[in-house]
Formats: structure tokens, sequence, C-alpha cells
């Protein structure tokens, strides 16, 4: 009583404040570990499915086949980072995988819209012309052919719950559309600067091949 009087902090007060600043560095430094390891299984998946995605492209004749082929593709990878992301959840720390893994599947359902205007799948698409370019051909031979491919993703609202593709075909010319109801996710949001996405998003695609 004499110390409190004095304005002196008691011996338990002193450990209850050096046990709660031990407390919030913990939780600091686990926090910071979870984040980083959902940054690394986020890589590793999309990096996994545009393998999966490469390896698969040459399969596919047109644009439509594409998309509806590896839509299987896109739940696995889905399904994976979900399994994943579970061992790293700590619950009593409100460290779980749902923010994670609703912002996963709008990546990788992006990763799949934008893939044949990746890097990678022009370079293959580059060594296939190439190596078809350098058969043998008749002095005679030459042809030039056209192929329109248009690509439509539609998202309404909802948080991620629905998606689908589906898919035309007429002759070379092909029309895939994709639907993802994941206007209203925080994360997808967040990915276009804040705003919400457009409803509708049309990629055109002209393919011209010309044989001399």
């Amino acid at each position: 009583d004499t110390m409190a009087a004095a304005g002196l902090p008691l011996a338990g007060e002193q450990r209850l404040a050096v046990r709660k600043k031990l407390q919030d560095r913990t939780e600091g430094i686990l926090k910071s570990l979870f984040d980083d390891q959902m940054a690394i299984l986020e890589k590793n998946t999309l990096k996994r499915l545009q393998l999966t995605l490469l390896r698969k492209m040459g399969k596919d004749v047109d644009a439509s086949q594409f998309y509806e082929s590896n839509a299987e593709a896109l739940r696995v990878a889905a399904f994976a980072f979900e399994s994943a992301a579970s061992s790293l959840e700590v619950p009593s720390m409100s460290l779980t995988k749902s923010k994670a893994v609703q912002d996963m599947k709008g990546k990788l359902n992006n990763a799949l819209i934008t893939f044949p205007d990746s890097p990678a799948a022009k370079i293959k698409s580059l060594a296939k012309v190439e190596q078809t370019v350098s058969k043998k051909k008749e002095p005679t031979e030459g042809s030039i052919n056209v192929a329109l491919d248009l690509v439509a993703m539609i998202r309404p609202d909802g948080f991620g719950n629905l998606q689908g593709f589906a898919g035309y075909q007429l002759g070379p010319h092909s029309v895939t559309v994709g639907v993802h109801n994941d206007a209203d996710d925080p994360g997808v949001i967040s990915q276009f600067g804040g705003v919400r996405p457009a409803f509708l998003r049309v990629q055109p695609k002209l393919k011209i091949e010309v044989e001399l």
C-alpha cells in the first residue's frame, strides 16, 4: 500500500505490462509469418497452374476448347490452395484462410483468362509457329488463314461462389464466355484499384497465319 501510495508501480502490474508487451510482439511475429507463408503458397499455386496450362496448351486447337478443358485445372488449383492454407491457420489469433481463399479464386480465374496473352504462352506459340514454318513445303504451296477468337468475362454481384465457362466453335472462329460472380469480393475490388470490376469484359483476338 505504501508503494502504491507513493506512485510506484506494483510488481504485479509490472509483470502484466511485460507479459502484454511480449504477447503483442509474439502475435505480431506470428501474423507476419502467416502472411509470408500465404504469399508463398499463392505464388506457388499460380506457378503450378501456369505450368499445367503450358503443358495442355498444344492439345487445344482453339480458345473455346482451351477454357473449357482447363476449368477442371482451375478447380484443382483452388482446392489444393485451400487444403494447404488450412494447415497454416491459427484460429485463436483470427489468422484464418477465408480471405486468402477468396482472393486466390479471383487470381486463379484471372490467370486463366489472361494466360493466352502471357509471355510464357506467347513464347510457346511462337515456337510452334517456327516449327511449322520450318517443315518442308512444295515451292508453290502457300496459304493465308484468318480466325477470330472472342473471349468474354461476365462478373455479376457476388463473392465468388459461382464460376464457369462455355464455348462455341464455328470453323476456325470461336466464342468463349466465362461467368464469375465476384464483383463484391473485397479482394477482387482491391485488384482493380478500389473499384468494382466491369460487369462485362470482351477480349477479341484476330489470328492471321500466312504461309508462303
